[in-house]
């Protein structure tokens, strides 16, 4: 008998979460109403999605860009990220984001009683908070002695999926709903938990992770987004800087500049050896590994 198997995406990757909550208000207002400490009785209703480039002052600083950026009738902005691996600077990013929406308000002949709330709201895989058993971390301005004295303008809210994972919660809370979804859907997912597809969001937001709703466009872009990934993880676990810091302390050592450059140019030779070998061996294609590490692919293919 013929079995109708439907193959879903996971909702964490750009392409699957820029397009279900970049192109759906409801599903956008949703998640916002769970995730994010707005006021006793205030929800999130009527939104307008807005460009999610910010534009730095000084063109030397590349642009940043956030996955959904929206804001409601009040002008109250809301950037939302999916952050796969973690990198040490995501903080800054978060808080430049942030800062940048905030600043931005403030157009000529506009005073700074004018200024809207910006909520900033961060889903992360990795381990962002070190030795705290919670899983849900929201920031504020506040009093370093006094928390309750606050100054309004930033709220910044990060969610660890990775620990929340861990936790095996199985909530029927909206906010638990979207970390299951979050965490329990991939692509080895093929039937999903009866009470994510009885909620009316969560259950369209699992529909529009059918593989099949997907252009040919979308799936390229889907399996390129998991080879950055997968290049993300293996840059980092090769130590390429780690390399580096060991050949310049080495020539340090010797008290010459000479021994400096020769240690830096040994590290980097010795990690990028390391690195290549290690992609190939993750089945990654000579074309791409290549384009990582400047080699030539003929280099590449005769390692």
């Amino acid at each position: 008998m013929y079995l109708n198997i439907i193959k879903y995406y996971s909702p964490i990757t750009d392409v699957t979460f820029r397009r279900i909550f970049g192109k759906n208000i409801d599903l956008a207002a949703s998640l916002l109403n769970a995730f994010l400490p707005l006021e006793e009785g205030r929800k999130v209703e009527s939104l307008e999605y807005i460009s999610p480039e910010l534009m730095p002052e000084t063109p030397a600083r590349k642009n940043s860009i956030v996955d959904v950026c929206c804001r409601d009738s009040s002008g109250v902005q809301f950037l939302v990220e999916m952050q796969i691996n973690w990198p040490e600077d995501f903080y800054q990013r978060v808080l430049f984001n942030a800062s940048k929406a905030y600043v931005n308000q403030l157009g000529k002949g506009r005073t700074y009683k004018m200024l809207q709330p910006v909520y900033s709201l961060n889903f992360v895989n990795g381990n962002s908070h070190p030795g705290l058993t919670e899983w849900y971390h929201p920031y504020r301005i506040v009093h370093q002695y006094h928390s309750d004295l606050v100054i309004e303008g930033l709220h910044i809210v990060f969610a660890e999926m990775d620990k929340y994972r861990k936790l095996n919660v199985k909530g029927n809370s909206k906010r638990d709903l979207w970390m299951r979804y979050f965490t329990e859907l991939t692509e080895n997912t093929r039937k999903p938990a009866e009470d994510l597809l009885a909620d009316p969001e969560v259950g369209k937001a699992i529909e529009l992770l059918e593989a099949i709703n997907y252009s040919e466009e979308e799936r390229y872009l889907y399996d390129r987004y998991w080879d950055a990934v997968s290049i993300e993880a293996t840059l980092r676990d090769a130590g390429i800087q780690e390399g580096m810091e060991r050949g310049m302390a080495k020539g340090i050592e010797r008290g010459l500049v000479i021994g400096v450059e020769q240690g830096v140019q040994q590290g980097i030779q010795q990690e990028r050896h390391q690195l290549v070998l290690k992609m190939l061996n993750k089945g990654l294609p000579p074309s791409l590994v290549a384009e990582v590490t400047g080699l030539t692919e003929e280099e590449v293919i005769n390692y």
